[in-house]
């Protein structure tokens, strides 16, 4: 009785098909036993559509995650988590601003008058031989070498001087490390040493104007002009390796902020 008989699921059972052709009827579709198939497809139908679920809150919870580290979320979502409901500023907007805006700027009114002031070069320099007269030329320029070198960066001003107090604020706004030697109020005001320094800077580096300013022991020139001058060194962008070379900016090294002493700063 068991001839054409097959097992279905676990449980052994006639074969519908095979007991229909046996008794030459026609043939039907099979149904599964106690309905086992239909349990099947709707496991799998309610697993598919599980899956997919939880797919799609996985996929929205990361959206949302990722939107509010960007900064870039709902104001609702961004409150409900803590989060500032000022959206965060982009790398590239950053880098935008900070271009748009320099933190150190040079006066441009001081700029412009510092180039107009280079081309009397020649008569400055007559001038300060005229006042300085007759001096000690070499006790003169022995002590210029000793200064120039007693600090990562020197400057000779005048007490007066707009373009001394630029120069000042320049780097006081950098931060950096500098030792100030002031000459005398003003050129005009000048004592018999102060003038003899003032003419033998001009014998030594070319030039009496002051500011004159020194990073590393190296004359860069004054304010606005120069070799090549403190404004255009920082227009170039090689100012601050220059003060950091020279020791008057912490360096990027791992010991840099320990080894910067800034002692000389007045």
């Amino acid at each position: 009785p068991w001839r054409g008989g097959v097992f279905c699921g676990a449980r052994r059972a006639v074969c519908p098909v095979s007991a229909a052709m046996a008794m030459g009827l026609p043939r039907s579709r099979p149904r599964p036993a106690h309905g086992s198939g239909c349990a099947v497809l709707r496991t799998a139908a309610l697993l598919t559509a599980g899956a997919a679920a939880v797919t799609a809150a996985l996929s929205a919870q990361l959206a949302s995650a990722g939107s509010r580290l960007a900064g870039t979320g709902s104001l609702a979502e961004r409150t409900l988590h803590g989060l500032p409901t000022r959206p965060l500023p982009s790398r590239t907007s950053l880098a935008a601003v900070e271009k748009e805006t320099p933190l150190v700027k040079v006066s441009e009114p001081l700029n412009i008058a510092g180039q107009l002031m280079g081309l009397l070069k020649p008569i400055f320099a007559a001038q300060a031989k005229a006042q300085a007269g007759s001096y000690d030329e070499a006790a003169v320029r022995a002590e210029i070498e000793a200064e120039v070198k007693s600090a990562p960066v020197v400057l000779y001003t005048y007490g007066l001087s707009p373009f001394s107090s630029e120069t000042k604020r320049l780097l006081d706004d950098m931060k950096a490390d500098y030792k100030e030697i002031e000459v005398g109020p003003e050129w005009f005001l000048l004592s018999a040493s102060a003038a003899a320094k003032r003419a033998e800077l001009g014998n030594m580096f070319g030039r009496t104007s002051l500011p004159q300013v020194f990073i590393g022991g190296r004359s860069i020139g004054g304010l606005t002009e120069g070799t090549p001058g403190l404004a255009p060194l920082l227009a170039s962008g090689e100012l601050v390796p220059a003060l950091k070379k020279a020791g008057a900016l912490p360096d990027d090294s791992f010991f840099g902020f320990f080894l910067y002493s800034g002692d000389f700063k007045k």
